[in-house]
């Protein structure tokens, strides 16, 4: 029994040190969003933008974290990040994409990069090594205290464990396409198991929606890149669309609108 409980105390232990190193990660994620920002504000203001606002200095990390990623992040979600950083409050950046285009942005090859290099980082290994000390004092208390509350310390231990459960579940947003557009939805788990339900995804909401094309329509930006995707629905009616993606109803990938398509099914005659 007493093997038993030095070896649970262990683990609670090497939970504290996790713990610990969660936290540490936390405030890496504040000093990521907080630097990738006070960086792309120079950037900016070098190129004779002054006093950028904060949705320019988004827009900018987020057309980065797209080209090197392919990952697309609205920069609304950006701001909000920056805004909880600015509160000198510990964030959370869970999407690793973004973790990993904001570290590049920094000039590290990505965000596990960051953390290798980070002084502080091998500070709390360092503790972990010494909490696996079979000698330390620290696993000795807690096995006590463990021995003479064990009862309570499973209750706690369940509670916690289904409310970081529901937590996670009740945190999840989703959407759902209606009529022509995106729009946020409650979560239903008959619309998910049919596959009309989906993760929440700002661009997609923002931007993804469907349109009638004409001959004014503009096709493509003064670059020359397209601004209209098309797809068959499931009667096999072509379908147009203002951003890249699939198509709501048969989940097919969109297709970039060419001349050709313009000239056949939209312009006929011109």
């Amino acid at each position: 029994m007493e093997t038993i409980w030095k070896r649970i105390s262990t683990v609670f232990q090497k939970c504290f040190v996790v713990l610990n190193f969660q936290k540490l990660i936390n405030m890496t994620h504040k000093n990521l969003i907080l630097e990738a920002f006070k960086k792309a504000t120079a950037y900016l203001v070098e190129n004779g933008i002054q006093s950028p606002s904060k949705s320019g200095v988004a827009e900018v990390l987020s057309d980065y974290i797209e080209q090197e990623c392919n990952f697309q992040f609205g920069e609304r979600r950006l701001r909000d990040y920056y805004n909880e950083a600015l509160k000198d409050e510990a964030i959370e950046i869970k999407q690793q994409a973004v973790r990993d285009g904001l570290a590049k942005y920094l000039g590290y090859e990505d965000f596990r990069d960051l953390l290798i290099r980070s002084t502080e980082t091998k500070k709390v290994l360092q503790t972990e090594n010494l909490a696996n000390t079979p000698e330390n004092d620290k696993v000795h208390f807690v096995a006590q205290f463990l021995r003479r509350n064990r009862t309570t310390v499973f209750i706690i231990l369940g509670c916690l464990i289904a409310y970081l459960i529901l937590n996670a579940v009740n945190k999840e947003k989703w959407m759902v396409w209606e009529g022509n557009k995106f729009v946020e939805a409650e979560l239903d788990s008959h619309k998910l198991e049919n596959g009309q339900i989906l993760l929440f995804n700002e661009s997609q909401v923002d931007r993804f929606k469907k349109v009638q094309p004409n001959c004014d329509t503009q096709f493509f930006n003064a670059e020359g890149h397209v601004m209209l995707w098309y797809g068959k629905n499931q009667k096999g009616d072509l379908e147009y669309f203002t951003y890249l993606g699939k198509h709501p109803e048969t989940g097919k990938t969109l297709k970039p609108i060419t001349r050709y398509m313009i000239k056949k099914y939209i312009c006929e005659g011109r």
